[in-house]
């Protein structure tokens, strides 16, 4: 998931977010293709995912279309287009690349179990920020470019911070995103860090809201320190500033 600078999916269809330097755009009605369509080839590429990579990357050739691509790896339109924040389903540009995601990043986007003491603590927690700075793109449609976050301007190696309690269900690199963070809160919200310098937690861990859990970086599309940060209601984006504490 601009050179301006969740995403879990349940979530990183979280996911993610373009990095800080690409343009994002909104999901869109889509109408999937006539059965009469003309048949194409079923012989999935050589390049597949190397353990434990989250995702294999489909170069688009004239003449696919996103139903071809979504039959060929077995993946939903749904996910395609929400994962690759593709605004025109009907229109793919050739040559252009598009994530799609493995049977490893999948899994990780099951639901997770909480304790009863953990989904307490959480409940009753607002939202914090990860990262003190100056926020350099908003949520939603800006111009030309479209958000399901906020990017946020701090120093390399500055401190992220969990924004709330939760458990990690993704943690490594994820393509233009860089090296990402998705935690999964309780309650049906997740929340998205990504373009780390670092991730400082593992998948299956359990983190206290206020923890650190990476260090701002440049990893990714992006070119200039930041994090980009989203927050997830059962996997739909929402705006980062209506839950945030105010700084």
């Amino acid at each position: 998931m601009k050179p301006t600078c969740f995403c879990p999916l349940i979530l990183l269809s979280f996911f993610l977010l373009g990095g800080c330097a690409s343009q994002r755009s909104v999901n869109v009605p889509y109408s999937a293709p006539s059965p009469s369509a003309p048949k194409r080839s079923t012989t999935v590429p050589a390049q597949a995912p190397r353990a434990n990579r989250p995702y294999r990357v489909h170069v688009v050739k004239k003449g696919d279309t996103l139903w071809h691509i979504s039959k060929l790896y077995h993946v939903s339109l749904h996910t395609l287009v929400s994962i690759n924040h593709i605004q025109d389903p009907s229109h793919l540009i050739a040559g252009s690349q598009l994530i799609i995601p493995s049977r490893h990043y999948t899994h990780l986007k099951k639901e997770t179990p909480f304790s009863s003491a953990q989904t307490s603590v959480a409940r009753k927690e607002g939202f914090i920020w990860p990262v003190k700075g100056k926020i350099i793109t908003f949520f939603g449609k800006s111009k030309s470019k479209i958000s399901k976050g906020i990017v946020i301007q701090a120093p390399l190696g500055t401190r992220v911070k969990a924004t709330r309690s939760g458990k990690v269900v993704y943690s490594g690199n994820y393509g233009p995103f860089g090296h990402t963070v998705i935690l999964q809160h309780p309650d049906g919200y997740s929340s998205v860090y990504a373009h780390n310098q670092k991730n400082l937690v593992k998948v299956g861990q359990w983190v206290s809201q206020g923890q650190t859990i990476a260090t701002v970086g440049m990893t990714g599309h992006i070119t200039h320190p930041c994090l980009q940060f989203e927050i997830r209601k059962k996997s739909q984006a929402v705006d980062p500033l209506i839950y945030l504490r105010s700084p």
